[in-house]
């Protein structure tokens, strides 16, 4: 099974991530996002922050976790390469996430993780998401 894939938007940038569980379609998603951001493949695992969200539901959930991820990459020049879910369920995350200040390594910037189409879907093949960023 493919961890993400791009989707066309019109002005925005999109995703879909998939999983077995969901637990890997919420590293698949920040994955995905720190791909669009920056090329993670030279990142180091060299510092953590740890991540805890709530909301209603695994869509809101989503859009949260990555939002929170967002704010740490804008206020520390974080990029998240490494992700680990400690506990999930529909309204609630706690999670590790790893990488290293790099602000020489940005790529495409965005801005946020908005409420537009965010779906969160479990199907035959397991789980999926879709996430619009705005950048």
């Amino acid at each position: 099974m493919k961890k993400y894939e791009l989707i066309e938007h019109t002005a925005d940038i999109g995703i879909k991530a998939y999983g077995n569980t969901p637990e890997e379609v919420f590293i698949n998603a920040a994955g995905a996002m720190f791909a669009i951001i920056a090329d993670t493949r030279h990142i180091k695992s060299k510092e953590q922050r740890e991540i805890i969200q709530e909301a209603q539901g695994y869509d809101e959930l989503l859009r949260v976790w990555l939002q929170e991820l967002l704010y740490h990459f804008s206020v520390s020049g974080i990029i998240f390469k490494e992700f680990t879910v400690q506990s999930l369920s529909p309204h609630a995350i706690k999670a590790i996430a790893w990488g290293e200040k790099a602000p020489d390594k940005i790529n495409t910037e965005i801005k946020a993780v908005t409420y537009h189409e965010l779906e969160f879907t479990h199907t035959k093949n397991g789980y999926e998401a879709k996430v619009i960023f705005d950048v």
